[in-house]
């Protein structure tokens, strides 16, 4: 248990270090007319106040991630038996500290915008059939998902194959070690259990990289050529970004399966820190590629092609009759500048207004249900794990 103890300790301090980095920098990566959830124009933003509030915001972020870096060290020396449990909501922490400083801020970009009286437009960039175009699953680099899937499927005929060998009861759970320290009576279903994760978790990569395709992001009116130009970089890079993850994710799962189906042979010869490795190192283009090409690609400068042009409708035989705008960009459907509510547009996905993050039409049912659904999950996994962890 000490070993486990100190592996949950590092990780612990990596998730502190890796959180507390990528939230103090938001700010540099929320494009230039968004203020803490509330649109201004671009031409404010060396106001002296907004300057103001971003490094007060990254000094509290920063300040917060290192005084829970140093607690975490503490509870370390004085309480090691609660190193997983404080692995598991540390960021929790750092999350409500990032959503008070945030309101905060909120309130006072509002009380700015009024007293400059800075004007902006509230109507979103009609959205012409053209434009529809960039939305289309064509764009998901389906070959990482193909290779996945052929990955899983071997490792299934793999199992099939090795099932009479296979030891009964079958190890499970390893220790930090990576040596059995949990068994389980062999079935097809003990197996199956991770192909079956290892399927679960590239269907939820999948369903990631098709919100950032079908999303609606932000354009800028003045130059929604760009915007739709920068939406195709970004659109094709994340979705590199997202398909890496995707293989390394399945590859470590399928390793951990072997080491159920071939103990002898695997068990105890794979370090931890390799198995952490393979999971976490292929999430490094993802986040360099978010830090890029900031949030839906406002920091990148692509070449406007002729495509581009066409998707503003400036050249589309739809050009005259464009669906309506939605009004996407008006503060009073951005509810304390996080959360999109606008029963008018159809839309479920659409781009945050802080950060280079993907959110819902909180008006729609069916952001409500999968909302609702991921809450209940994920409270129901941490009250679990506490109390079967607690000490």
């Amino acid at each position: 248990m000490n070993e486990l103890n100190l592996f949950c300790f590092i990780a612990n301090l990596f998730i502190i270090a890796l959180c507390g980095i990528l939230m103090a920098i938001i700010p540099t990566l929320t494009r230039k007319t968004f203020l803490f959830g509330v649109r201004i124009p671009e031409s404010a933003q060396n106001h002296v106040e907004i300057k103001k509030m971003k490094n007060q915001y990254i000094t509290i972020i920063a300040n917060g991630a290192g005084v829970l870096f140093i607690l975490a060290i503490v509870q370390y020396i004085f309480m090691p038996d609660l190193s997983l449990l404080a692995c598991l909501y540390a960021p929790f922490v750092l999350v409500a500290l990032q959503a008070a400083v945030f309101i905060s801020n909120w309130k006072k970009a509002l009380r700015l915008k009024e007293a400059n009286n800075w004007q902006t437009s509230i109507s979103s960039f009609a959205e012409t059939s053209s434009s529809h175009t960039r939305g289309n699953l064509s764009v998901v680099p389906w070959g990482y998902y193909i290779l996945s899937v052929i990955l899983i499927f071997i490792s299934i005929v793999v199992a099939f194959i090795e099932y009479p060998s296979i030891p009964d009861p079958m190890p499970i759970h390893f220790d930090v070690n990576m040596n059995p320290d949990g068994w389980a009576a062999k079935s097809v279903g003990t197996v199956l259990m991770m192909p079956l994760i290892n399927l679960g978790t590239t269907i939820t990569m999948l369903l990631i990289a098709v919100a950032i395709i079908k999303a609606k992001l932000q354009i800028n009116t003045q130059n929604p050529a760009l915007s739709f130009a920068q939406h195709r970089a970004y659109r094709r890079l994340m979705g590199h970004g997202v398909g890496i993850m995707a293989i390394g994710m399945v590859i470590a799962f399928m390793l951990l399966g072997f080491m159920t189906i071939f103990p002898e042979q695997f068990a105890g010869k794979i370090s931890s820190g390799l198995m952490l490795g393979m999971i976490t190192l292929p999430t490094v283009p993802l986040v360099v590629i978010s830090v890029r090409a900031g949030q839906g690609g406002c920091k990148l400068k692509p070449k406007i092609t002729e495509t581009d042009n066409l998707a503003t409708g400036y050249r589309s035989p739809d050009a005259k009759t464009p669906s309506p705008a939605y009004d996407r960009g008006d503060d009073k459907y951005w509810k304390i500048g996080m959360f999109y509510y606008n029963p008018n547009d159809p839309a479920v996905l659409v781009e945050d207004r802080f950060g280079n993050n993907i959110g819902f039409n909180y008006a729609r049912i069916g952001a409500k249900i999968f909302i609702a659904a991921v809450a209940l999950g994920t409270i129901a996994l941490y009250v679990w794990i506490t109390v079967v962890f607690i000490p």
